[in-house]
C-alpha cells in the first residue's frame, strides 16, 4: 500500500521554517513521520500536493501533523471497508496536559485520508484514544477555572500543527507517549502507590527510565519516568518526571523539568520547565518556564519570564502577526523562534509570539551605583535617587 506524503511549506510563525522541520528526539517530524510510515508497512510516495491519480487503496497524510507510534496501524486496522475512502477524526478534549475529568468531547480532524476505489468524498472514520494511566495527585482541587483536573496518558494520539501552541501541546503527548511505553510493562506488576509516582524502590526508578550511553547523572539527582539521550549531564538535585532530555543536553543542580521536551545540547540552569518545548542548543537561565515553546539556538536570562495564564478567562488567545488567534489553551505563555537572545527582567503577557532571530536587551540596567553608606534610593530608570532617610522613619507622636 502507498503512502502519499505531502509537504507543508508554509512557515508557522514564530519560526521562518515549516513544521516538517521541527525536532523531537528522532529528528525532524517529517523524518519522524517517515519512519511511522514505512514502520506500518506502507511505501512512502513524497509529493508536493495531493496528485490527481491517487492510487486506490492508499493513504494521503500531510506532513504537518505529529502522530503517537500506534495511530496509523489503529486507523488502518479501523477501516470497515476499504472499498470506501476515509478521513480519520480523533477525540482530543482531554490532550492538554490539565484536562477536566469533565472535559466534552472534541472530535479533531487529521490531515489523514485513506482513499478507496472511487472518488467518493471521505467519510469520517474516528479514533477514540484510551487513557492508560490517569494522574490526579498533587493537583488542587479547583485551579483558575478548571476543575476535576487529572493529566492522561493515551495509547494513541495526533494533532495538526497548526500554530505555534500545537507544538505546546504536542510536546506534552510526545513525552507522555514514551513513559506510558517505559512503564506499561510493569502496569499490574508495581503496587498501585508505587507505579503511580514511579517511586519507591532503585529496582522501579531503573526500569522506568531509558538512560543514553556516556551519561552522567548525579546520584542526587530524581528521574521519574524520563526518557535521557547520549552524553547527557545533570547535576545534584535536580528533579526530572516524564520528560524527554535529547543528547549532550546539560541540565545542572537544582532544575526541575516535568512533562517538557529538552532539545539536545540545550543548557538548563537552575531552571523550572514544566509542559514546554526547548528546542537544540538552546540556553534557559530564567527561574521558571511553564506552558511555552521556544525554539532553537536560543538564550533566556534569569530573571525574565512568560505569563500564562490571564484571570477570569478560559482560553487565552496567541496574538500572531498582529491577529489574535484562539488556542483553547487555559494555560499559554509565548512562543519564542530560533536564534533568539532575551535579556533579563522581562516579564511577557500570555500568548506573544517572538519571531525568529529577535535580541531583547534589557534597557533598565542600573548604571550607577551608592558610593555613600545607609542610604536609601529608588530605582529611575537606569539611575538611582537618594530620598531622605526621614521617608522611612515613623514620625514621632
Amino acid at each position: 500500500m502507498k503512502a502519499y506524503l505531502v509537504a507543508h511549506r508554509q512557515p508557522l510563525p514564530p519560526f521562518r521554517k515549516p513544521v516538517a522541520e521541527l525536532r523531537f528526539k528522532e529528528g525532524s517530524l517529517r523524518q519522524r513521520l517517515e519512519t511511522q510510515l514505512r514502520a506500518a508497512g506502507l511505501e512512502v510516495v513524497p509529493v508536493d500536493a495531493v496528485p490527481a491519480d491517487v492510487a486506490p487503496r492508499s493513504v494521503v497524510v500531510s506532513d504537518d501533523v505529529v502522530l503517537s507510534r500506534n495511530l496509523l496501524r489503529r486507523f488502518l486496522a479501523a477501516i470497515p471497508d476499504r472499498r470506501r475512502s476515509y478521513q480519520a477524526e480523533i477525540e482530543s478534549g482531554r490532550f492538554t496536559l490539565l484536562a477536566s475529568r469533565s472535559a466534552p468531547a472534541r472530535w479533531l480532524p487529521l490531515p489523514l485520508r485513506y482513499r478507496g476505489d472511487d472518488d467518493q468524498a471521505p467519510e469520517p472514520l474516528q479514533l477514540q484514544p484510551r487513557p492508560v494511566f490517569e494522574f490526579e495527585e498533587g493537583l488542587p482541587a479547583r485551579m483558575h477555572l478548571l476543575t476535576d483536573l487529572c493529566v492522561y496518558f493515551f495509547d494513541i494520539w495526533a494533532l495538526p500543527i497548526a500554530h505555534w501552541f500545537d507544538l505546546q501541546t504536542a510536546s506534552s503527548l510526545y513525552c507522555r507517549e514514551l513513559v506510558t511505553r517505559l512503564i506499561s510493562p510493569f502496569h499490574g506488576r508495581v503496587p498501585a502507590p508505587i507505579l503511580r509516582w514511579f517511586t519507591g524502590s532503585p529496582w522501579v526508578m531503573s526500569k522506568c527510565n531509558s538512560i543514553g550511553k556516556r551519561t552522567r547523572i548525579h546520584r542526587t539527582a530524581i528521574l521519574e519516568g524520563c526518557v535521557v539521550g547520549d552524553g547527557v549531564e545533570i547535576g545534584p538535585f535536580a528533579y526530572l518526571r516524564s520528560s524527554v532530555i535529547g543528547d549532550h543536553a546539560v541540565i545542572r543542580e537544582k532544575s526541575s523539568i516535568k512533562m517538557s521536551y529538552v532539545g539536545p545540547r540545550a543548557f538548563v540552569m537552575g531552571s523550572d520547565i514544566v509542559n514546554s518545548y526547548v528546542g537544540a542548543e538552546t540556553a534557559i537561565f530564567t527561574p521558571m518556564l511553564y506552558n511555552a515553546v521556544f525554539g532553537e539556538r536560543g538564550f533566556l536570562s534569569g530573571g525574565s519570564g512568560f505569563a500564562d495564564f490571564i484571570l477570569g478567562a478560559a482560553s487565552i488567545p496567541a496574538t500572531i502577526e498582529g491577529k489574535q488567534v484562539p488556542s483553547g489553551l487555559p494555560f499559554l505563555a509565548s512562543g519564542v523562534g530560533d536564534d533568539c537572545f532575551i535579556g533579563a527582567n522581562m516579564i511577557f503577557a500570555p500568548g506573544r509570539t517572538i519571531p525568529d532571530g529577535t535580541h531583547l536587551l534589557d534597557h533598565g540596567l542600573i548604571k550607577q551605583v551608592p558610593t555613600r553608606p545607609d542610604g536609601t534610593y529608588v530605582v529611575s530608570g537606569s539611575e538611582l535617587v537618594q530620598i531622605p532617610e526621614s521617608f522611612l522613619k515613623r514620625r514621632s507622636a
